[in-house]
């Protein structure tokens, strides 16, 4: 999945007779080259160094100088291999927009300063937010696409960062990453957020008094630290535990739905998946029974508090948490009382990654011909790690062919320690553990989703629980949905930093899913 590729960058303004206006603290927005849109951002500061990142020239967190600081003209340079990029533009308003020089490829870049916000300030500002007619809007973060706090509306599904032009207003992104601008405007007004978006009405939503405390729990000699959201209704609450999708992620994946949750009136838990943020262990060395076990002890510090009903703790999870639910439903059946899976394989790990690497490569558009390559190269690794041997074969065949397929990836060591976690997991069949799922599950895929594309993911899964008599099972697959069930063109993975709204039906579909539920 997406990380965060938006490193802070610095500058350095420099005086030229009179003082120039101040040009320090961070600019961020997009640089058009050719028909591609690409993030980039800047950080100025009085030191008088210098830094640029810009993915498409290979600029990360670059060293650069300013050459030029006027009043109206703000011009820096930065090596890039044996090349040198220069960076001139107008300043004004808070904002910079010009030309971008690197030997003859150029960019149209525009940015905007911003405004300097501390955690103490977005802690005033995350949270769950209701307009008058009940439509829900969410602000908090999306570890995915970087760390900067997301508004996503839980009516039409936008969703993109918000970046503070003053202590106020916020510039809306037009996308998860890139493009940025021209984006629209969400105002901390009196009244509440007050959203303007082009060609619509303005929308106020005043903040909800949800409550945010920070928890801990313990799983045998692993601590879990997390965040507990309760919701601004009387208590007991019905309750979520959130669970993890795949590699190293933090309660900050979760800020979309713990906001949505909380708004329909649940208590919601987001807890650091062991070896990560403020939780100790080592997720590379958990097997998915060891996580269900981190799961149910999250299940089991709710049930140890009197302000949450016990008889309606829940799970949603996401991607590899579709292969760790099962587990807890099963270990904790007297105490799960629902379930929501986004995007859960039937498979086992071995097959969702050949599965996987397919879809990717028909998704963008790969010929045939590199699909079998590439199918071949992935049995070749899968063996490897599965047996210990045969990597000198993986290592020929790489060599062969990263020539005519450059996205080929370049094998890992025999002592990797992705090896060792994955031999760990490659052969984990979930059905034994569906088949003996009672509860209620309400299942979710994408119809453009590579990682877990629905025809092959979601049959396992059916069978076994049909054969095991549950009778309260709902799937929907959604129609233009990728892995993250945004709404995509093609479901392949370049496209994603560039989308802006989940699909439609996916949180309402939850909405009413959960109302049918038995009070």
């Amino acid at each position: 999945m997406w990380r965060s590729f938006l490193p802070v960058v610095a500058l350095a303004a420099m005086a030229c007779g009179s003082p120039p206006p101040p040009v320090s603290g961070l600019w961020v927005g997009d640089a058009r080259i050719g028909d591609a849109v690409d993030r980039i951002e800047i950080t100025i500061d009085s030191a008088g160094g210098a830094r640029i990142t810009l993915r498409s020239w290979s600029l990360s967190d670059a060293a650069a100088s300013i050459t030029r600081n006027s009043f109206d003209t703000l011009v820096i340079q930065t090596p890039v291999g044996g090349d040198t990029a220069y960076f001139r533009g107008a300043t004004g308003e808070r904002r910079w927009a010009g030309v971008a020089v690197r030997g003859k490829d150029t960019a149209a870049f525009d940015l905007r300063q911003l405004h300097p916000m501390l955690d103490e300030d977005w802690q005033q500002i995350v949270g769950t937010y209701r307009t008058g007619r009940g439509r829900l809007f969410g602000i908090g973060r999306l570890s995915e696409f970087g760390m900067q706090p997301m508004l996503v509306d839980y009516q039409t599904g936008r969703i993109g960062p918000l970046y503070p032009l003053s202590d106020r207003l916020f510039l809306y992104g037009s996308s998860v990453i890139a493009p940025l601008l021209p984006g629209d405007t969400a105002d901390l007004a009196s009244d509440g957020l007050r959203l303007a978006e082009a060609g619509k009405t303005p929308v106020v939503a005043v903040r909800l008094n949800t409550r945010d405390e920070q928890v801990t729990f313990e799983n045998g000699p692993v601590r879990l630290a997390g965040t507990l959201t309760l919701p601004a209704t009387p208590s007991p609450w019905p309750a979520i535990v959130l669970v993890h999708g795949s590699n190293a992620l933090t309660r900050d994946v979760f800020g979309p739905w713990t906001r949505f949750f909380a708004g329909l009136g649940f208590a919601v838990l987001a807890f650091d998946k062991r070896g990560t943020g403020g939780s100790t262990g080592d997720w590379k060395q958990a097997d998915f029974a060891t996580l269900a076990g981190d799961v149910i002890a999250g299940v089991r510090f709710l049930q140890g508090r009197s302000d949450i009903d016990q008889d309606r703790i829940g799970l949603w999870g996401a991607s590899q948490a579709g292969w760790i639910m099962p587990i807890v439903a099963v270990r904790a059946a007297d105490d799960i009382a629902f379930m929501i899976v986004h995007a859960g394989s039937g498979t086992t790990v071995a097959e969702q990654g050949r599965l996987n690497l397919a879809y990717e490569l028909r998704f963008s558009a790969r010929s045939e011909k590199a699909v079998a390559t590439g199918m071949q190269y992935h049995a070749l690794d899968d063996n490897a790690t599965r047996t210990g041997r045969g990597l000198e074969a993986v290592r020929s065949f790489y060599e062969a062919h990263r020539g005519s397929e450059p996205w080929l990836w370049e094998p890992a060591p025999a002592d990797a320690w992705f090896r060792t976690y994955y031999r760990m997991l490659m052969d984990f069949d979930p059905s034994p553990w569906w088949l003996r799922v009672k509860c209620p599950v309400l299942f979710f895929y994408g119809e453009l989703d590579a990682n877990v594309p629905p025809a092959e993911s979601w049959p396992p899964i059916e069978a076994a629980l049909r054969r095991g008599g549950n009778p309260s099972v709902t799937q929907v697959v959604l129609p233009g949905a990728n892995h993250l069930l945004l709404s995509a063109k093609t479901g392949a993975r370049d496209e994603y930093p560039h989308l802006s709204h989940f699909v439609p039906g996916y949180f309402e579909g939850m909405r009413q899913w959960l109302g049918t539920l038995n009070p």
